[in-house]
C-alpha cells in the first residue's frame, strides 16, 4: 500500500496537507487538529505548494494527525513502544520495519516537490495504524531536546532508555555526542551493571540488529574505567549479558587496532577516542583538521561541546584549546550549552570561556592567579586581564615577567589608547626589568596620549 500527498499552505487557513487526485486536480486538505476541507481545487487563488518543508518539521508540527481516522489512531497506540524495529530517520526520510500480524516494512519520505510519500506493506489501503504509530514514535524522538544534559551522574533507567532509543532510531551525527552523555552517566561499576541489564533486554528481544547493539556498547570501552567495569561484569552478569559484552568487546578491539595503526584511523574512531577517552591534544588536532573541511566543522564543534561539558580542563588543555583556530571562531556560539551543563562547576572551563562570560569574583578567587597570566596570550580581549593583574601585581613571580610583558604588548596593540593601570603596571615592571626597551617605549608613547575612560 502506498499513498502520496502534496503539502500545501492555504493563505487564509494556514498550512495543510492536500491529497492530490491526479485525474481531477481536486483534493482534500487536512489540518493537525483533524479539521477537514473537502474538494479543494489545486488552482485555488489562496493556495500554494509549501516550500522548505522537511520531514522532521512536518512531524514536529503534527501535520500528519489529520491524515488518520480515530480508529487507526487508537489501534496504533499498541505499536508505538515495542513493535517498531530498526527505524532510521534523517531530515527527509524515515524507514524500517514494524511487527503486527506479520512483519511489515514502512517508508515515509518528502521529496523536493513537496510531496510526502507513505508506504506500508500491510494490506490496508490508504493510511494505516502502522504508519500512524511510526509518526507518533518519530514525534516522541524529535520532541526530545538533543542538547539536554543531566548534571546528576546517578543513572535513571528511563533517561538511559530514552538515550538508547534515540541512538537506535535516529542514526545521525548526533549519536556521537549522545555517547558522551551516556559515558558520563555509567562511569561506576553499579551504573554500568544497570546499563548492561537494560541493554540486554533489547539484545534478547532481537528488537535491534546486533550491529546496532555493538555500535552503542563497543565505543564505551574506549574509556579505560568503563572497560574495567565491563570486564568485571563478565563474572556476575547473566550468560546473555556476557555474550553481548564479548561481542561488543571484539568490535572494540577492532576499533582500537584501527586507532593504534600508524596510518590515520577513521574519523569515527578518532571521535570515539576523543569523547570517551578524553585527550585534549587529539581534540585540538580534530579542530585543526576540521577548519579546512566545512562539512566536518559542525561535527567537530559538537565534539568540542561534549568534551567541555564533562572535562575539568588543566591549564595545559586551556592553552591548547584557546590557541585552536576553530575554537576561537566558533566557541561563543556554544557558551550557553557548555556552561549550563555539568561543566558549569569546572573552573578550567570558566577560564577557557573567560572572554565571553560576566566577571565572577568568586570564580576568579578560586583560580590561581598564574592561570590567568598563562592563558592571557590566547585571549581575544586581553584588557579583561588587566584589573586582575593590577590587583595581584605584588605577588607576581619573576618567572612570569615575560608573560606580563606579552600581555601589555597585546593590550597596546588591541586598543588605540592604554589605560592608566596599564601605564602603572609598565612603570612598575620597568623598575624590575631595567633593560626592557619595550616597557620604556610603552611608557613614553602613552604618557603623552589623551586619557580616555576605560570600563572593564
Amino acid at each position: 500500500m502506498a499513498v502520496r500527498f502534496l503539502i500545501v499552505k492555504h493563505l487564509s487557513l494556514g498550512l495543510g496537507v492536500l491529497i492530490k487526485r491526479e485525474q481531477h486536480d481536486v483534493g482534500r486538505i487536512f489540518f493537525a487538529d483533524g479539521q477537514i476541507i473537502k474538494d479543494v481545487l489545486l488552482s485555488h487563488p489562496y493556495m500554494s505548494v509549501a516550500d522548505n518543508m522537511s520531514l522532521t518539521k512536518f512531524v514536529s508540527l503534527g501535520l500528519f494527525e489529520g491524515l488518520f481516522d480515530d480508529g487507526n489512531k487508537k489501534k496504533a497506540l499498541l505499536y508505538v513502544d515495542n513493535a517498531i524495529k530498526d527505524m532510521h530517520i534523517n531530515e527527509n526520510e524515515c524507514y524500517g520495519t514494524i511487527v503486527g500480524t506479520k512483519e511489515y516494512s514502512f517508508r515515509i519520505s518528502i521529496d523536493k516537490n513537496s510531496f510526502i510519500n507513505l508506504s506500508c506493506t500491510c494490506q490496508k489501503e490508504g493510511t494505516c495504524k502502522h504508519l500512524y504509530a511510526v509518526f507518533l514514535k518519530m514525534k516522541q524522538l524529535l520532541d526530545r531536546s538533543p542538547n539536554k544534559t543531566v548534571a546528576n551522574p546517578n543513572i535513571n533507567s528511563n533517561d538511559v532508555k530514552d538515550m538508547l532509543e534515540k541512538y537506535f532510531y535516529v542514526r545521525s551525527g548526533d549519536n556521537i555526542p549522545l555517547l558522551s552523555r551516556l559515558n558520563f552517566r555509567i562511569k561506576t561499576f553499579d551504573k554500568c551493571q544497570q546499563f548492561v541489564e537494560l541493554l540486554t533486554s533489547y539484545y534478547l528481544r532481537g528488537q535491534y540488529k546486533a550491529r546496532a547493539i555493538n555500535d552503542v556498547l563497543a565505543p564505551l570501552f574506549f574509556n579505560p574505567n568503563n572497560e574495567k567495569n565491563f570486564i568485571a561484569l563478565l563474572n556476575v552478569a547473566s550468560t546473555d549479558s556476557q555474550n553481548m559484552i564479548n561481542e561488543a568487546r571484539n568490535v572494540y578491539v577492532s576499533l582500537k587496532n584501527d586507532f593504534e595503526k600508524k596510518t590515520s584511523p577513521t574519523k569515527k574512531v578518532n571521535l570515539y577516542h576523543i569523547i570517551l577517552y578524553p585527550n585534549c591534544k587529539a581534540l585540538v588536532e580534530l579542530l585543526s583538521h576540521a577548519s579546512d573541511n566545512f562539512n566536518e566543522e559542525r561535527l567537530a564543534n559538537q565534539v568540542m561541546v561534549e568534551y567541555l561539558k564533562f572535562q575539568d580542563l588543566t591549564i595545559e588543555d586551556i592553552s591548547l584549546l584557546k590557541g585552536a583556530f576553530l575554537f576561537q571562531m566558533n566557541h561563543h556560539y556554544y557558551v550557553s550549552d557548555i556552561m549550563n551543563g555539568p561543566a558549569k562547576s569546572f573552573l578550567g572551563t570558566y577560564l577557557l570561556l573567560f572572554d565571553e562570560l560576566p566577571l565572577n569574583d568568586n570564580k576568579i578567587k578560586q583560580i590561581p592567579f598564574e592561570y590567568f597570566l598563562r592563558v592571557s596570550s590566547f585571549s581575544n580581549d586581553k584588557s579583561r586581564y588587566i584589573p586582575i593583574v593590577y590587583n595581584n601585581f605584588d605577588d607576581i613571580k619573576e618567572e612570569y615577567y615575560p608573560t606580563l610583558i606579552e600581555l601589555l604588548i597585546g593590550v597596546a596593540l588591541q586598543h588605540d589608547f592604554v589605560d592608566e593601570r596599564v601605564i602603572r603596571l609598565a612603570i612598575e615592571l620597568s623598575k624590575k626589568i631595567p633593560d626592557s626597551t619595550f616597557i620604556n617605549e610603552l611608557v613614553e608613547a602613552n604618557i603623552r596620549r589623551p586619557k580616555k575612560a576605560r570600563v572593564y
